[in-house]
């Protein structure tokens, strides 16, 4: 079985097709034969493993290899037993910032996993990521440290101008607990070279509860926002591995979004470029359904050019380990709406380049 077939094999356990046809496609690779160590890695190394176990059980049923059900519970076990442990340590932290009355917006790992595929086990994290209004970090800062959290390694010895230049570029404050837990808490959702609403509150006022427990409720982004959300990150990412795909088209498939909302939020922020490429890559590789007047009002001659250079880096991955750079400016510079967001990007990341290379101590 070739990388090219084991890389079609898990898209195709991925794909939002109607079942039958899905199951008409797997058992094609089935009966031509299947090297199941070979698509394990490759759903491993695109960070869709939990979700390739369930859809392959889904599809082969009785047919799928008793190793591999072993492997899939097993594995399934050992995500929900770490995800638990993150949304217990995400429940405690959002009660203890409820209780000090500063809003808070969980985002992605098991949040995500919740709202997107319903169930905790199917995505895996290691960390968690929180979202805050960017003014309100001295008293996040001073909640966390109540609750036995310090600055991750390589954010301590940083403090005054520095620290706030860091923050300000990043967009984000590393904290740890113990040697084992990361919490990324985002003072902006995404770095200021991003078209992307810097206001907290407005998201805070969609907000969503998701249930991530029976006594775990945290609060989330609305279908719409997440869409917007993940679709950047994956711009920001280099749409790297297909799970930033896999995430977009859930969250795009969900039955209550609401399409004529997230157009209009995509224009009043200038990111309809960015949200054309998140869908465009989502159509191709996973099959999802769009109405036909969101691919009028979001799909154009260079978003499709950009989902095709994308399209080629993921199926050559790891063999390429990196996106050229003339292709990372291409994909920064085509999911930009206008002159002045290009700009935009171009001095942001000339300023964090000089910051890492020559100003961070």
């Amino acid at each position: 079985m070739s990388d090219s077939d084991a890389y079609a094999f898990v898209r195709m356990c991925l794909s939002h097709r109607p079942d039958p046809a899905r199951r008409e496609a797997v058992q094609s690779f089935v009966e031509a034969g299947v090297d199941w160590e070979a698509v394990q890695r490759k759903a491993r190394y695109h960070r869709v493993l939990p979700l390739f176990f369930r859809a392959l059980e889904d599809l082969l049923g009785p047919q799928c290899p008793p190793p591999m059900r072993e492997q899939s519970r097993e594995h399934r076990r050992g995500v929900r037993i770490q995800n638990t442990f993150v949304v217990q340590e995400l429940d405690r932290v959002h009660r203890r910032f409820e209780e000090a009355g500063l809003p808070l917006l969980a985002m992605k790992g098991p949040v995500l996993a919740q709202a997107a595929y319903g169930d905790i086990a199917l995505r895996q994290s290691v960390d968690a990521d929180v979202a805050i209004p960017g003014d309100q970090f001295a008293d996040a800062d001073r909640l966390l440290r109540e609750l036995g959290y310090e600055y991750a390694p390589k954010r301590k010895g940083m403090s005054g101008g520095r620290a706030t230049l860091s923050r300000y570029l990043d967009g984000q404050w590393e904290f740890t607990r113990g040697n084992t837990f990361t919490l990324d808490v985002h003072t902006r959702l995404m770095p200021p070279g991003y078209s992307f609403s810097s206001d907290f509150h407005t998201f805070w006022k969609r907000a969503r509860p998701v249930r991530l427990a029976d006594d775990a409720v945290v609060q989330g982004f609305s279908p719409e926002d997440r869409l917007l959300v993940l679709v950047h990150h994956g711009i920001k990412n280099q749409w790297r591995a297909l799970r930033h795909v896999a995430d977009v088209a859930a969250t795009a498939q969900r039955e209550d979004i609401d399409w004529n909302g997230v157009g209009d939020r995509a224009e009043a922020m200038n990111a309809t470029r960015a949200l054309g490429l998140g869908l465009h890559m989502a159509h191709d590789l996973l099959d999802i359904r769009l109405p036909d007047y969101v691919e009028d009002r979001f799909w154009d001659n260079s978003t499709e050019n950009v989902s095709a250079s994308m399209k080629s880096y993921l199926q050559s991955r790891p063999q390429q380990s990196a996106l050229p750079l003339t292709e990372r400016m291409r994909l920064q510079m085509a999911t930009k709406d206008t002159v002045m967001d290009q700009v935009r990007y171009g001095m942001h990341s000339a300023l964090q380049h000089l910051w890492s290379s020559l100003l961070k101590p």
